[in-house]
């Protein structure tokens, strides 16, 4: 069996280019390298190194390039092997910095994250709820390592990994007038109180232009930086609010409100984004994180 101790010691004279510095590297005798090299080449039954007489540096044989490529090839598969060991290890504990708009907060950010612990039970996680403007600045600045958005604005130094547009649907309440329609146009909303978002979440600006080019005016019975509350307003019968649906919404369950199709094309959809900022190197337990989260939102792409 080969030692390993003579690999070592002969890969160090061939670095060295002589017996003497390859000696003084390692703190040993020149004679002890000598017997370990000489060892090797018996067992290997050829020799590794040319020596002659007069020579100033050591030249490789045919047989010591080919052990040469094997031990760099080794050397090579040991960092591999630290470096996935130590990625194991930064699965098992560590804490993911993460960021999304309230609307995400109630239902779908507790449900993955539920399910992503089961898979990584030592990680922890530190999020942060935000309007998207926020979110995205946060980002840009290494607050956080990756966030969801909303109809985000355009930063130079974040990076979009994920985007998906979601149509934009009016929410009323159960017994509302519009409920029982099939579809409505943003006119038909004209009639009634809404219940808006204010200039902290990202959606507010696509809000303004889409009434300024219906020519409406729109009646805000409520105004907040609560997308949960504009959504609560909505389902109480306060107000009508203009949202995409939940990801996790089931048409067929029998709810106290409804999400109604606009057909209109002075409508845009919400788009939404998982974003990052570009050019950062991110832990390894936050890649597996939104690797997960990207499959996740995939999915649901398909229900």
């Amino acid at each position: 069996m080969i030692s390993t101790t003579a690999l070592r010691y002969f890969a160090e004279v061939v670095r060295s280019g002589s017996f003497r510095a390859a000696a003084d590297s390692l703190y040993v005798a020149p004679s002890a390298i000598s017997r370990q090299i000489a060892a090797l080449e018996e067992d290997l039954g050829a020799p590794l190194l040319e020596r002659g007489r007069g020579r100033t540096t050591l030249r490789l044989t045919a047989a010591g390039e080919l052990l040469m490529q094997f031990v760099q090839t080794v050397g090579n598969e040991i960092d591999r092997v630290r470096s996935d060991i130590e990625a194991l290890k930064q699965l098992r504990r560590g804490q993911i910095r993460f960021g999304a708009p309230e609307t995400f907060a109630r239902d779908f950010i507790p449900d993955f994250l539920a399910s992503f612990n089961q898979r990584y039970p030592g990680i922890t996680y530190q999020v942060q709820v935000h309007g998207t403007p926020r979110l995205v600045e946060m980002v840009a600045d290494d607050e956080l390592e990756a966030s969801l958005a909303f109809n985000p604005p355009p930063v130079t130094d974040v990076r979009h990994i994920y985007e998906r547009l979601l149509p934009t649907r009016v929410l009323v309440s159960a017994g509302h007038p519009l409920c029982e329609r099939e579809w409505v146009k943003l006119s038909d909303c004209a009639d009634y109180g809404l219940a808006l978002p204010d200039a902290s979440i990202g959606s507010k600006r696509d809000y303004d232009e889409m009434f300024a080019r219906a020519k409406i005016r729109p009646r805000a019975v409520l105004v907040s930086n609560s997308y949960e509350l504009l959504r609560s307003a909505a389902t109480a019968g306060l107000a009508v609010s203009l949202v995409n649906e939940e990801l996790t919404y089931k048409r067929e369950a029998p709810l106290g409100y409804r999400y109604v199709p606009l057909k209109d094309s002075r409508v845009k959809p919400q788009r939404l984004t998982l974003c990052v900022r570009r050019g950062r190197n991110l832990p390894v337990s936050t890649l597996a994180f939104i690797d997960n989260l990207v499959e996740t939102l995939k999915q649901l792409e398909q229900e």
